[in-house]
């Protein structure tokens, strides 16, 4: 039987954070073995979520069964609006549509009709997930658009990641030319008042002296 997440291994990380308030507060809870398999007697706060989904993702890699199903069960249930629009399509096409062996694919466009809402990634991970029988040209043409659309999130996160770097750097940059301009008026302000106050003292020795000159 082939391994679901080995299918899926580009979205693993996308899929274990859509439930990872469960796996933190049901799972490693609850799977003693696993906890001390992975993280030994260490407290559950100070774990962190790279190492527990690296955790998670050897093990689903591994083809951990029951680690499998408790994965696929609660990320379906977090998409029950998937599951609902599955349901109902599949049972216009057979009322025990648990019994389908394979969709046609006239019958899976009648399924997938109406999906758009769900964007790309959803769609094809439920369909993996969920065992959906469509035929491999469907789920072939699933899988590229899930990937074109992930490659299309990554390259839109990086491009905000490097606006607000550069914004950052704006910022650094502004902040640094404030405090050299508040260094400089305070600079100028020190020098204008010397120089008022020479000023003031020349002016005093100017008339000292023609005070002199005059008796």
């Amino acid at each position: 039987m082939e391994n679901k997440f080995e299918l899926l291994r580009p979205w693993v990380n996308d899929i274990l954070t859509s439930i990872k308030k469960d796996i933190k507060t049901d799972y490693l809870i609850g799977d003693k073995v696993f906890y001390k398999k992975h993280f030994g007697n260490r407290p559950l706060n100070r774990l962190h979520t790279e190492e527990i989904f690296g955790a998670f993702e050897k093990e689903l890699l591994e083809g951990h069964e029951s680690l499998t199903e408790w994965v696929v069960n609660h990320w379906v249930f977090k998409h029950g609006d998937l599951y609902a629009h599955f349901a109902e399509c599949l049972s216009e096409i057979r009322p025990d549509f648990n019994e389908l062996t394979e969709l046609t694919e006239a019958e899976s466009d009648q399924v997938l009709r109406g999906t758009e809402s769900f964007g790309a990634v959803d769609l094809y991970l439920f369909s993996v997930l969920n065992g959906v029988v469509f035929p491999p040209s469907i789920f072939e043409a699933l899988r590229s658009t899930a990937l074109e659309a992930k490659q299309l999130e990554e390259a839109n996160a990086a491009s905000e990641l490097n606006q607000e770097a550069l914004q950052q750097i704006i910022e650094r940059q502004q902040r640094e030319l404030s405090r050299l301009q508040e260094k400089y008026e305070s600079k100028v302000s020190g020098v204008l008042r010397k120089y008022q106050v020479d000023t003031e003292a020349l002016k005093k020795q100017i008339r000292a002296l023609q005070k002199q000159l005059q008796a």
